[in-house]
C-alpha cells in the first residue's frame, strides 16, 4: 500500500486538476493520479492520452444553452484570479465570434436574452457590420442569411496545457498531492468500505487507499478500468480532426484581429454542412503560427468504440482525407487570403454524452464514488466550475446551484432514461 487519502482524484486534465485544487483548499488529503503528458519518445496509450494536450481552446461566456453559459462563464470569471495565485499565465483575451444562420434567429434572441439577464456584453452584427469590422474573414453562406454575435471582452482562447499546470500548482500548494501514474483499477473493500486504487507506476504495481474517489479520466473513461464493478457510462466518442495552417511573418499583421470563431449551420446536409470552428494564428511549441480549423459533427467525424480505435487514432495524428478535405475548404473560404507556409494535422477525441451535459454525480447512489467527465466539447472553458461542482458533492456540500443537480446526473450504459434514436451528426450542433 502506497498511502491512504481521504480523496483520490483519477485524472489530472482538465476536470481533476480543478477538483484536486478545490478539494485540497477545502483541507482535504488529496492525491491527484494521472500519467505525464507522452513526449515524443513515448507511445501513447489508453492512460497516457489527454484531451488538453494542445495550446488554444475557445473560451467565452456566451453559451448555446444556460447551463453551458453559466457553467463557462463562472470558469472564465476566475481565470485572472487562477493566473494570479498561480504564477501560470494562460487565458488571452482577443474575443470571440459566433457566425449565426439567420433562419435560428428564435435561438440567437434566446441566447442574447440569456447574456442579457447575466450581465454579458455581446454585440449582435449583421453582415455588412461584420465585413466592415473583420475584413480579412469571408463570411459563409448559411441559411436565411448570417449574423454575428461578437463578445470583444472575457472571451478569447486559453491554453489548456498552461491551465492544468495553473491548477495543479495550487492543488499542491493547498497540500495536495500529485502522482504521476496510470490507474488501471479501482475496487471497493467490503469489509473496511474504503476504496482500493490499483496504479501502474513505470511498471511497478502499487495500491492507493481513500475514502472517497472522485474519477475524472476523459473521453476513455470507459476503456481504463477506473469504474468499479465493470461499470460503464453512457459516453460516445469521436475523433476530432484538426488542420494546423503555419502563418508566415508576413501575413501574421492581416489576421491580427481576428478573433477565435464558430459557425453554427442548421442545415441538415451531412458533410456540406458548415459548421466548423477556427483560431487566429496562435504560436506553438515550435515557435511558429498555426490557423487551428476543426469540425463540428459533420459524419466526417466517425464515432469510435474500441480502445485500439481510440489509442490508434491519437497516436497517428493523421486525420483521413475527406476530413482534410472538407477542413482545408472551409479554411480557404473563410480565409481566402490565408497562403500558409505549411500544414500539419492533430487529432485528439471529443466525448458526448446524450445529456449533452457532463457527468458530475455519485455512482449507484454510493456518494463515496463520483464522477466528472463528458465534456462534450466545452470541457477546457468550462472546467473550473465543473471542477468546483464535482468537489463539493465529494465534499457532501449543499448544491449551490441554480440548476438542478439532476442536470448532470451519470447514465449508464443500458439506462432506460437515454434518449432513443439519439443522433450526435443531426445540426445545429451547438457552440463547441
Amino acid at each position: 500500500m502506497l498511502a491512504e487519502f481521504e480523496v483520490v482524484v483519477v485524472g489530472a486534465g482538465m476536470f481533476g486538476s480543478a477538483a484536486g485544487k478545490y478539494l485540497s483548499q477545502a483541507g482535504a488529503s488529496v492525491l491527484v493520479i494521472g500519467p505525464a503528458e507522452p513526449g515524443e519518445a513515448t507511445p501513447v496509450d489508453q492512460y497516457s492520452f489527454g484531451a488538453y494536450f494542445d495550446e488554444a481552446r475557445i473560451t467565452r461566456r456566451l453559451g448555446w444553452d444556460p447551463v453551458w453559459q453559466t457553467t463557462d462563464a463562472r470558469s472564465l470569471d476566475r481565470f485572472r484570479d487562477i493566473e494570479v495565485e498561480s504564477g501560470t499565465s494562460f487565458f488571452s483575451e482577443c474575443g470571440s465570434l459566433i457566425l449565426m444562420a439567420r433562419s435560428i434567429g428564435h435561438r440567437t434572441d434566446d441566447m442574447l436574452r440569456h447574456s442579457e439577464q447575466d450581465g454579458i456584453q455581446v454585440e449582435r452584427l449583421s453582415a455588412e457590420a461584420l465585413r466592415n469590422t473583420l475584413p480579412m474573414l469571408n463570411l459563409p453562406t448559411l441559411d436565411g442569411g448570417i449574423e454575428g454575435l461578437y463578445e470583444r471582452k472575457q472571451a478569447g482562447y486559453l491554453n489548456p496545457r498552461q491551465l492544468v499546470k495553473a491548477q495543479l500548482t495550487l492543488a499542491q500548494g493547498a497540500g495536495g498531492s500529485l502522482l504521476r501514474a496510470a490507474v488501471v483499477g479501482v475496487r471497493k473493500d467490503r469489509v473496511s468500505g474504503r476504496w482500493r486504487v490499483l496504479v501502474d507506476q513505470d511498471g511497478q504495481r502499487v495500491e492507493v487507499g481513500a475514502e472517497r474517489v472522485l474519477v475524472a479520466s476523459g473521453a476513455m473513461t470507459n476503456q481504463n478500468g477506473v469504474l468499479p464493478e465493470e461499470r460503464r457510462l453512457a459516453i460516445h466518442v469521436f475523433s476530432e480532426p484538426n488542420l494546423l495552417f503555419q502563418v508566415g511573418s508576413e501575413q501574421l499583421p492581416l489576421f491580427a484581429d481576428l478573433p477565435p470563431l464558430v459557425t453554427i449551420d442548421p442545415d441538415d446536409a451531412g458533410n456540406s454542412n458548415k459548421s466548423i470552428y477556427l483560431l487566429p494564428p496562435i504560436r506553438y511549441p515550435d515557435g511558429n503560427f498555426y490557423v487551428r480549423i476543426g469540425p463540428g459533427m459533420q459524419p466526417i467525424v466517425e464515432e469510435l468504440t474500441s480502445t485500439a480505435e481510440m489509442v490508434d487514432w491519437c497516436a497517428g495524428q493523421r486525420v483521413t482525407a475527406e476530413q482534410a478535405d472538407f477542413l482545408a475548404a472551409m479554411t480557404r473560404l473563410l480565409l481566402p487570403d490565408l497562403r500558409p507556409v505549411r500544414l500539419r494535422e492533430a487529432c485528439c477525441l471529443i466525448d458526448k454524452t446524450p445529456t449533452r451535459y457532463p457527468y458530475i454525480g455519485h455512482l449507484d447512489e454510493d456518494d463515496t464514488f463520483t464522477v466528472a467527465v463528458g465534456g462534450n466539447g466545452h470541457g477546457a472553458r468550462g472546467s473550473d466550475e465543473i471542477g468546483r461542482m464535482a468537489a463539493s458533492l465529494v465534499l457532501g456540500q449543499p448544491w449551490e446551484w441554480e440548476i438542478g443537480q439532476e442536470v448532470f446526473q451519470p447514465l449508464l450504459v443500458g439506462d432506460e432514461r437515454l434518449n432513443t434514436g439519439l443522433n450526435f451528426h443531426k445540426p445545429p450542433f451547438g457552440l463547441c
